[in-house]
């Protein structure tokens, strides 16, 4: 997110048009979300375009959304921006919080930019 934050205008058409698009993330296989599940996670995010690598492919077990939105309705973020809170982690050596994030409330909708605090 910093990257595209401080891109300019071209760049950012660039990456977000470029052809053979890789980012990393988790694995989006049967044993990840298995993991995941046994591990009670209650949401996963990153800062990254994707949660999980990119491009998903039918080796890797397809899309890792699916499972976690439809299979377990675990809430997942993407492109958070985290770099203000890794900072502030660092400074203090404390990394762990509670976070909370809702969810917009609009009839219909499928999906919702996150309104997410972490509180120390």
């Amino acid at each position: 997110m910093a990257w595209y934050l401080n891109a300019s205008p071209q760049e950012r058409m660039a990456a977000t048009q470029a052809q053979g698009l890789r980012a990393p993330g988790i694995a989006s296989s049967e044993d990840m979300a298995a993991y995941l599940w046994d591990l009670h996670i209650a949401a996963a995010a990153g800062d990254h375009p994707s949660l999980e690598a990119w491009p998903p492919t039918l080796e890797t077990g397809g899309f890792l959304h699916q499972r976690l939105l439809g299979l377990f309705g675990m809430p997942i973020g993407e492109l958070w921006y985290l770099e203000d809170l890794a900072a502030d982690c660092a400074t203090d050596g404390v990394y762990e919080f509670m976070l909370t994030s809702a969810p917009l409330n609009i009839r219909g909708s499928v999906g919702s930019p996150p309104n997410a605090i972490a509180i120390k």
